[in-house]
């Protein structure tokens, strides 16, 4: 589903008084199927529209939902905007008729040249992305100008994204930059947050933090979730407070890469209270959605014992998740954990083969546990090279017990 998915729920017409795309028509306030034969006309098509929502949800005949589509198409023919806008709407999701996405588009850019400036933007978003078809990146820039400059910031967001990915054009990230800021300024918030993300540098541009900074914030007022957990990882380094505030609200949109962050400062009580427990719910939750860094620290922390129960069954089952992901991090844990038996079954073997891939791959804890490992049993000649490499990273512990080796083979 794309930003353009219509919530046709929305049209709830017992409570709801506008159709999709904010159409303010006081004919959807018919709430019966009686009520809207009788307004239904090509005039007021949000009754004829209400009637195909009524037949979607069985509260309407087929003959009403007939009568709906019909005046819905003659108020289209009639150059009524909203009629095209709602034709195409119950195009796009089959309600009470046949869904046909070329047909939906068709009358969102009669609704466009009719004077709906949104509807340009959604018949452009169509056109470019080939959901009408194959892709028609010339006429959707035609429609996409057309509202940008009529100042529907959708649409001027749209063209950014054309300019951002080279859709139909060469890939020009300046350009996009300017479009999505006149998105942003144009009330889309869609625009705010893509012009955030473009100004963290990491597409040619030069960074500019504290106007990537007013963008997501714009974005994240605008309830764009994921410019809330931009915005709160950018603050976490300077105002961990402020930065945990917009992590909650980022999570609280659904983002999961937020509620880990959050889960990171709820661990360690930066800018929050410390509250161990709800980190490792969060982390839990996100671990669960594939993100494999969630799943380490969870590891950790349970293996750990600081602040919640120590249980190295879960531990091992959330490293076992991240090293099979690719974590090296987390095949070291899950190494030390089967080295060391207890609660999990022992595998000294499996043990060594993770620690060796760990600590090959530059994780000198890796190598600092499998050293000492070595180490206490007696094999000292592989435990040197180990050992170094694990000093050399900064592993205190093993740069200690180097000096108990002065004697081992090379």
């Amino acid at each position: 589903m794309t930003r353009w998915g219509l919530p046709l729920a929305l049209l709830a017409l017992a409570c709801a008084p506008a159709a999709p795309g904010g159409t303010a028509d006081q004919a959807a306030l018919c709430r019966s199927e009686a009520d809207c034969l009788s307004t239904c006309d090509a005039e007021r098509p949000a009754a004829c529209y209400a009637l195909l929502f009524l037949y979607s949800r069985g509260e309407a005949g087929p003959e009403s939902a007939k009568k709906g589509h019909t005046r819905l198409e003659q108020g289209c023919e009639a150059k009524n905007a909203t009629g095209c806008h709602l034709l195409g709407a119950a195009l796009l999701e089959g309600l009470g008729i046949e869904r046909r996405r070329a047909a939906a588009a068709a009358a969102f850019v009669r609704a466009c040249e009719l004077g709906r400036d949104a509807d340009c933007a959604l018949a452009g978003e169509m056109l470019k992305n080939g959901r009408a078809g194959p892709p028609d990146f010339p006429r959707a820039r035609t429609l996409l100008d057309r509202g940008c400059r009529r100042g529907n910031g959708a649409s001027c967001t749209e063209l950014g994204n054309m300019a951002r990915h080279g859709e139909g054009e060469a890939k020009n990230p300046a350009r996009a930059a300017t479009l999505y800021q006149q998105g942003c300024d144009h009330g889309d918030p869609v625009g705010c947050g893509l012009l955030g993300t473009l100004l963290g540098g990491d597409e040619g541009l030069a960074a500019d933090p504290t106007r990537a900074a007013n963008a997501f914030e714009k974005a994240c007022e605008g309830g764009v979730a994921i410019a809330c957990t931009s915005l709160g990882v950018m603050l976490a380094r300077t105002d961990a407070r402020k930065g945990a505030a917009l992590l909650e609200r980022g999570c609280s949109g659904g983002q999961p890469a937020a509620c880990a962050y959050l889960a990171t400062l709820l661990y360690e009580g930066s800018g929050v209270d410390r509250d161990v427990p709800r980190a490792v719910e969060l982390l839990a939750q996100t671990c669960d959605k594939n993100l494999l860094e969630s799943c380490t620290l969870l590891g950790t922390v349970l293996a750990s014992g600081k602040g919640v129960p120590r249980d190295e069954a879960r531990a091992a089952r959330s490293y076992e998740r991240a090293c099979s992901g690719g974590d090296e991090l987390a095949c070291s844990g899950l190494g030390a954990l089967l080295l060391m038996g207890g609660s999990v079954p022992k595998d000294e073997a499996r043990a060594t083969s993770l620690l060796s891939r760990a600590c090959e791959a530059g994780r000198a804890d890796a190598c600092g546990v499998l050293g000492a490992h070595f180490h206490a049993s007696g094999k000292d000649t592989l435990a040197k090279p180990l050992l170094e490499r694990a000093c050399r990273g900064g592993q205190s512990s093993s740069c200690e017990l180097l000096k108990g080796l002065s004697g081992a083979a090379p």
